[in-house]
């Protein structure tokens, strides 16, 4: 074991007890409410099935992920390398309560975009969304499956892992079509990467950033060629 591996050992108890601490001041800094009801499975019947991504009429496949959210150290540092700007229209792709939007809302962007399959948490998002303290953009939800849905727009996206391979693909098949018709270059952010040949294979993305998160997941940055491949 290296030396990293057994500092981040060492760490882990502690920053695993300070961590739903910090939640808790951020979300009551912000006025959200973004965390699940429980880390554990809903029971069947529970009325909360759709936490455990199951398939639904709007989805194209059943590769859904559960739901859960990036801390919010993590997206500020995922901010910080992104860099958006003022002529920037970024989309969360499987945004679920909305934390990511909202964070990214609190910069002078010209929008963001969550994009949630589920309606539930679509409704929590946009509650989310008309309670921020410090909003300086525009947040828009829409509740779509990603593969289909009009993206057309988006300058950024982020994805945290919110589903399997399948549905990844099409999902880049849908962004680079859009960018086809509207020509623009696009950033792909994508923590939790353990889907990268996916976004390698594409042909139209090259990576361009890579590093693991604190606490080891890794991420991956994406940018688009120009021209697109075929």
């Amino acid at each position: 074991m290296g030396l990293s591996a057994k500092v981040l050992g060492l760490l882990r108890a502690p920053v695993s007890f300070v961590k739903p601490v910090w939640t808790k001041c951020n979300e009551l800094a912000l006025r959200i409410e973004t965390q699940p009801e429980s880390t554990a499975a809903p029971a069947a019947g529970s009325g909360r099935e759709w936490w455990r991504g199951p398939t639904t009429d709007l989805a194209r496949h059943s590769d859904n992920n559960h739901y859960v959210s990036i801390d919010y150290w993590n997206i500020r540092k995922m901010v910080r390398i992104l860099k958006p700007g003022p002529d920037d229209v970024v989309y969360d792709i499987g945004a679920g309560m909305g934390r990511v939007v909202c964070i990214l809302a609190r910069l002078p962007l010209r929008r963001c975009v969550g994009v949630e399959l589920f309606e539930p948490l679509c409704q929590k998002a946009r509650k989310n969304a008309e309670r921020l303290r410090g909003r300086k953009s525009r947040i828009d939800i829409i509740c779509a499956d990603a593969t289909t849905a009009d993206m057309a727009d988006g300058t950024i996206y982020f994805l945290f892992n919110p589903f399997g391979p399948e549905t990844l693909s099409d999902t880049m098949e849908n962004i680079r079509r859009s960018v086809a018709i509207n020509p623009r270059s696009v950033r792909i952010a994508y923590y939790n990467s353990y889907h990268d040949l996916v976004l390698e294979r594409a042909g139209w993305l090259r990576r361009v950033h890579h590093y693991n998160s604190f606490g080891g997941s890794p991420v991956s940055i994406w940018q688009s060629q120009i021209p697109l491949g075929d």
